[in-house]
């Protein structure tokens, strides 16, 4: 009886450790990086930008300080955005998207 009662209660600890350990997580880390494919720009301006996919789907972000002025942004132009997390966005890259993105 003994036994049995120690091996549940290990087995008992090691479900409430993986609980505890996949519950602990935060935000993402400052730097993890993403990209925004196929964007264009719907409004700008210094702290804040505004992008809209081909499905129409809006996507407002912080800008940091290392982003380019607004008027770098061509009205119409599709443009793939390389981007990374922290307090606020940062600016990695921009891209012209690839013709077959704008198609589908």
């Amino acid at each position: 009886m003994k036994k049995i009662l120690t091996i549940a209660a290990i087995f008992l600890f090691v479900l409430v450790l993986t609980y505890m350990a996949n519950h602990a997580g935060g935000d993402q880390p400052s730097g993890y990086s993403f990209s925004l494919k196929a964007q264009k720009v719907l409004a700008c301006n210094d702290k804040e930008i505004v992008l809209v996919d081909p499905h129409y789907h809006s996507t407002r972000l912080d800008k940091g300080e290392n982003w380019p002025d607004c008027s770098v942004f061509q009205p119409g132009q599709v443009d793939d955005f390389y981007l990374s997390r922290g307090a606020k966005t940062k600016f990695e890259k921009i891209e012209k998207t690839a013709w077959w993105r704008t198609a589908l």
